[in-house]
């Protein structure tokens, strides 16, 4: 069966495409949905106000796509980011000592502002039916991913969860989304002891062994 070939106008389609999204994204990034500057947007990516209608319908659809397209990308980064850690770790021991190392990491700046970009995106959904549709079908694909590494550590052993490994899933989630809390009341004092403290409820959650409840702290004293 012959395999049609992309045409330069097809070729050149796709490319103003991809070009008007990571404008998009971009803009997204800096200045929010509120001040979204479609017209910065077309002139940065070298596009018409036309091929933006025609590969997106509207400056709305644009910013939902481009919502949508950072929200997954974030989500399979943390899921793929979980399962190097758990496929990495050579024992029970390692695999707490990374998972207290990656914690730490939650109160860098970096992860400050991605908390901010998905909150901004769950925002959005409430007003958008089509974007809550897909990060819902997002976000569950998503934690059936998390739940099977969580499964790893089950079948290995490291872990002994009383609840269902779904459920435990959704409130690590929930746990780790609302450091946002967190972030808006600009307390910095309190990161290390919320850190040492969501170690010590992740543990609990999976069902290790009490003995990994100080890693956060023993790391944080390494710094």
């Amino acid at each position: 069966m012959a395999i049609p070939k992309d045409t330069p106008k097809r070729t050149d389609g796709i490319e103003t495409m991809a070009r008007l999204m990571k404008q998009a994204r971009l803009e997204l990034a800096k200045n929010g949905v509120d001040n979204f500057d479609v017209e910065a947007v077309l002139e940065r990516a070298e596009a018409a106000r036309s091929s933006l209608y025609h590969h997106f319908g509207s400056k709305f659809d644009l910013i939902y796509t481009a919502q949508l397209e950072e929200l997954v990308e974030g989500l399979r980064s943390d899921n793929q980011l979980f399962r190097y850690l758990v496929e990495s770790a050579v024992s029970e021991e390692d695999f707490f000592a990374k998972l207290a190392e990656l914690m730490r990491f939650t109160s860098s700046k970096e992860l400050v502002d991605f908390r901010a970009h998905r909150l901004q995106v769950l925002a959005s959904a409430t007003h958008n039916a089509k974007l809550a549709e897909a990060i819902r079908v997002a976000q569950v694909e998503g934690n059936l991913f998390f739940t099977e590494s969580l499964e790893i550590l089950r079948t290995r052993g490291w872990i002994n969860p009383q609840h269902d490994l779904l459920t435990v899933t959704y409130m690590i989630q929930g746990l780790l989304l609302g450091h946002i809390m967190l972030d808006f009341a600009q307390l910095p004092d309190l990161e290390d002891s919320w850190v040492e403290l969501a170690m010590e409820t992740i543990v609990n959650l999976v069902g290790g062994s009490e003995k990994f409840q100080s890693l956060a702290k023993a790391s944080k004293k390494k710094k």
